[in-house]
């Protein structure tokens, strides 16, 4: 089947219409015929074809193209004096492309000024949002450490609470009337009890010397006498005896004193009861188990 001239003719002409370089032209002969009738001061029209490139909807998809469209519609607003449109008009363009600059001999000072000025002050509220974001970041940052901190010490006492070990321990008024500083150490009075126990062991260590000395001294003396004491050493031994005696009297009396006033002091500084307090360990955590999936016999094996 043979195409017809006419039909090729035809779809030639609706393919480069389509074409994206025939739109773009397109694009940019309505954005100069919006340029030339907001020269001619035809703001109405100028303002149609404007509003119509701008809109995302049906207007160029050209970025270059629409900040052209929207600086042309700022001005237009300054020329209106709808100064609060245009900076509107200028905000936007400023937002889509932050580095455009106008071209300053297509427009009048006064719109060059108004595009200067909606400039500085959108700098100065971008700078003002960055400083808020950056301090409630700050503020976030501080806010999540102190948090972490709260929470580091809460399960720091958590943990030394879980290691003590307190236990309460009635003492004993007998346990009070052992000598040898016991009831001091019950008291919880250790150096005491220490000088005491030291004290009085000595004390009954001197009790003990004192027995063998005496005993051999009144043996020694017997035997002078069976002999009928030739050498005249009766005596002495004697002497040595009645000493012995007398010091081993003197000693269990400090021992007796000693101890008694140690009793005593337990008893008028008997503590009650004491509290122990020990630290235990924390129990170890436990693993989950975990399962290993392979190619073998099963194809499933379980490690625990």
């Amino acid at each position: 089947m043979r195409t017809s001239p006419r039909i090729l003719a035809a779809w030639v002409v609706a393919s480069a219409l389509a074409s994206p370089g025939f739109a773009h032209a397109d694009d940019q002969a309505e954005l100069e015929k919006a340029r030339v009738a907001y020269v001619a001061k035809s703001y109405a029209v100028a303002e149609e074809r404007l509003r119509a490139l701008v809109d995302p909807k049906t207007g160029p998809k050209d970025a270059q193209l629409v900040a052209q469209a929207r600086m042309y519609l700022g001005a237009l607003h300054v020329a209106a004096k709808r100064r609060e449109e245009a900076a509107a008009a200028f905000e936007q363009l400023l937002l889509e492309a932050p580095q455009f600059e106008p071209d300053p001999l297509s427009f009048p000072t006064d719109v060059l000024n108004a595009f200067i000025d909606t400039r500085a002050t959108l700098r100065e509220r971008l700078s003002a949002a960055a400083q808020a974001a950056a301090k409630a970041e700050a503020e976030r940052r501080a806010r999540e450490e102190a948090e972490r901190v709260r929470h580091a010490e809460y399960v720091r006492r958590l943990e030394d609470l879980a290691r003590e070990d307190k236990t309460t321990v009635r003492n004993s008024r007998l346990v009070a009337a052992i000598p040898f500083g016991v009831g001091q150490f019950q008291n919880g009075q250790r150096t005491l009890g220490w000088t005491l126990l030291g004290l009085e062991a000595a004390l009954v260590a001197a009790s003990v010397i004192t027995v063998p000395i005496y005993t051999t001294a009144i043996s020694r003396r017997n035997e002078e006498h069976a002999l009928g004491d030739p050498e005249k050493k009766a005596q002495a031994y004697a002497d040595r005896a009645t000493a012995a005696y007398a010091t081993n009297l003197a000693v269990l009396g400090a021992f007796v004193a000693v101890a008694g006033a140690g009793i005593v002091q337990a008893q008028l500084g008997f503590v009650e009861s004491t509290t122990e307090q020990r630290t235990r360990p924390l129990p170890a955590q436990r693993r989950a188990p975990s399962v290993t999936v392979g190619w073998g016999t099963l194809g499933v094996e379980g490690r625990f």
